[in-house]
């Protein structure tokens, strides 16, 4: 592919120069980068950055707690009720549908049951205020390989399963 060495220029840079990073954290993900060149099959190498993508915000979330749950409430909902406000005091935080009073069908024991990308990199305003803020254009393996309209596409696609998604990552090619 014509963009493969201009992808692996850019995204080395930008590694080399993320001092947050140890050493053993840069080669890694040069390989990753690499990897992933070595795919030609445009749909399979889409398909393999969308499932690494996916399990990357699914280890952030888990594993950071983001959300801060304790006892399926989150942070949001149990200052709110800290202060005794009513609204909005749900358990399963976002995945609650205010208009139906119900949790979203793809939440399973606790966690999201599809690979959907725009799920995954929300984070409501009280989080955002405390700066935990999440972009598909701010993870590295996703950076370069997707343009524009492809990621906006990831970002604002609610609800549905990676299949759908991936068809309208390969229209915006």
């Amino acid at each position: 592919m014509r963009n493969d060495s201009r992808i692996l220029k850019l995204s080395s840079r930008e590694i080399e120069k993320d001092k947050s990073l140890s050493e053993k954290e840069r080669k890694e993900r040069i390989r990753v980068v690499e990897r992933m060149l070595k795919e030609k099959n445009i749909e399979k190498r889409y398909s393999k950055l969308y499932d690494m993508i996916c399990q990357y915000l699914d280890d952030e979330f888990i594993n950071k707690n983001i959300c801060g749950f304790s006892n399926d409430i989150c942070s949001r909902r149990r200052c709110m009720m800290e202060k005794k406000i009513e609204k909005d005091t749900y358990r399963n935080g976002c995945c609650h549908s205010y208009k139906e009073n119900k949790d979203c069908e793809h939440l399973k024991d606790g966690r999201c049951s599809i690979k959907n990308i725009a799920c995954k990199t929300f984070t409501c305003p009280y989080l955002r205020l405390q700066g935990k803020n999440y972009s598909v254009n701010k993870i590295y393996f996703a950076k370069y390989f997707f343009n524009f309209r492809q990621k906006l596409y990831m970002e604002t696609t609610y609800f549905v399963d990676k299949d759908v998604v991936m068809k309208g990552i390969l229209k915006r090619r």
